[in-house]
């Protein structure tokens, strides 16, 4: 098992197209955060939020697409290996179990994911911090758009807002957790459509169209359901509440997807 998990671990880290999804996600969104940054500074604002830049048009829609093509970005670090190696499996299974092939390739799916993700947003963030005075008490989260008087009221319509308030860093760092766990599970079951698929492209974008058809169903659920899509429940700027359970049930989704993805590939094959 260990043995499949290093060689695996190799081979992410020594891909192409992992590295060079890696930086270019790094440098853009170090870009797009750093950019603008001394008129916000002398402004009086300070990045504490980060994620919420509803007074510059440009950087929301940017951050709204980056979250709309997670599940399009973390197919190909890693998730994508099975169209590469399915051919090899008379040679491979010989060197290794089923078992510990398929949970090493998961595993790894997961982690690519999650990195992809998580270093980008960690870095660019960091960046932040460095040029940015943070030692201010204001609620800068939203003193743009409500009254002093109303910051609090406004603030508890944002989830974790409590955090907010004691400590904005770990705020900021609890959506960044939670995105990149999207991040590995978007790339875990783009693994998992690419074992059933025939045609690869469709292995390839097979998670983004999901994203966007369950967001399109979500979207036109009634309030506060319609609120409840993935991308919606992982940015801060949700403009309401999400529950524990939420997040609960999108991970029983992927879970339950994922093993019925593989199920199916299981009874097509005769490597189970």
């Amino acid at each position: 098992m260990l043995g499949c998990i290093k060689k695996d671990l190799y081979l992410l880290f020594h891909k192409k197209a992992f590295l060079i999804v890696l930086i270019g996600i790094t440098l853009l969104l170090s870009y797009m955060s750093l950019n603008g940054i001394s008129s916000a500074y002398y402004a009086g604002r300070s990045y504490q939020n980060y994620f919420f830049m509803m007074l510059n048009y440009t950087k929301h829609a940017f951050m709204s697409f980056f979250f709309l093509l997670i599940p399009l970005l973390v197919v190909f670090p890693f998730a994508d290996t099975w169209l590469h190696e399915q051919n090899m499996t008379d040679v491979i299974f010989t060197r290794t179990t089923k078992k510990q092939y398929f949970f090493s390739k998961y595993l790894i799916s997961f982690i690519s994911g999650f990195i992809v993700i998580f270093i980008p947003l960690v870095v660019s963030y960091c960046s932040v911090i460095l040029a940015l005075d943070f030692n201010d008490n204001v609620l800068n989260i939203v003193q743009a758009t409500a009254n002093e008087t109303n910051i609090e009221a406004f603030l508890s319509n944002y989830t974790f807002y409590q955090i907010y308030l004691e400590n904005p860093y770990m705020f900021i760092f609890i959506f960044i957790f939670l995105i990149s766990i999207f991040g590995g599970f978007c790339a875990v079951t783009a693994f998992s459509i690419s074992l059933v698929v025939k045609q690869k492209v469709l292995a390839y974008i097979g998670m983004f169209l999901f994203s966007i058809v369950e967001m399109l169903i979500i979207g036109n659920l009634p309030v506060p359901f319609g609120y409840y899509n993935i991308q919606n429940i992982i940015q801060p700027d949700t403009r309401i509440v999400i529950e524990p359970i939420v997040y609960i049930v999108w991970l029983g989704i992927f879970l339950i997807l994922n093993i019925v993805l593989y199920y199916v590939f299981c009874r097509r094959t005769a490597y189970e």
